[in-house]
């Protein structure tokens, strides 16, 4: 069963989507395994990793966690060589900057999700406002430097920074966090990556459970 590679997450995530696009982008096989319960605290439905976090890709020589560990990984395995542009080949302070806020916007996401939506916790907490603040921040500098930050980027077939920017702003609309058109800059991003062939085989969706 683990003649290729078996990723354990959620169709719901957009960790678990970057990962999956890297495997589109990259023509890599797989076979995708749905976590049902993510309150789940038992670290076998999420593959062993000790840390109770998704995704995790399983290889017949063992389990690799976490997204940006699982796109590297993925990389290695392609059949052609690829020109991958990763967060230490990125050319300035502005274009790291960027890619450190997307990983901020992902985590927030995922804070405001389980804490209001999974958890169900009070929502005039300091805790999410603060964190709805930040990130509503964090995307107005996005939108603000976004073009010069493309135009600096060396010739690439996929980069981290763009697909993972691209799986954070999808995931506004599809869990209804903060909106997304005020952001002009980042809606054209979003739309033009939108036509993919990668983003539209892996588009956001609620995994359920089948029965019988």
């Amino acid at each position: 069963m683990l003649d290729q590679p078996r990723l354990v997450g959620r169709s719901s995530s957009h960790f678990t989507r970057l990962a999956r696009m890297f495997a589109e982008e990259l023509d890599i096989a797989y076979a995708f395994a749905p976590v049902y319960d993510l309150a789940s605290r038992d670290p076998a439905d999420y593959a062993g990793n000790p840390a109770l976090k998704l995704p995790v890709l399983v290889l017949r020589e063992g389990p690799v966690f976490g997204t940006e560990n699982i796109c590297r990984t993925l990389a290695e395995r392609a059949g052609e060589p690829r020109r991958i542009l990763w967060t230490e080949h990125l050319p300035d302070l502005r274009a790291r900057n960027a890619q450190e806020l997307v990983w901020h916007g992902m985590g927030a996401q995922v804070q405001l999700v389980f804490g209001m939506q999974v958890a169900r916790l009070p929502a005039e907490s300091v805790y999410f406002a603060k964190a709805t603040d930040g990130f509503r921040d964090a995307l107005a500098w996005l939108d603000a430097n976004l073009e010069s930050v493309l135009q600096a980027l060396p010739p690439r077939d996929l980069s981290l920074l763009e697909t993972s920017l691209f799986c954070l702003l999808e995931h506004l609309a599809f869990r209804d966090t903060l909106p997304l058109a005020p952001y002009g800059h980042l809606s054209a991003f979003a739309a033009a990556w939108r036509e993919r062939p990668a983003a539209q085989r892996t588009a956001y969706a609620f995994d359920v459970a089948t029965s019988g």
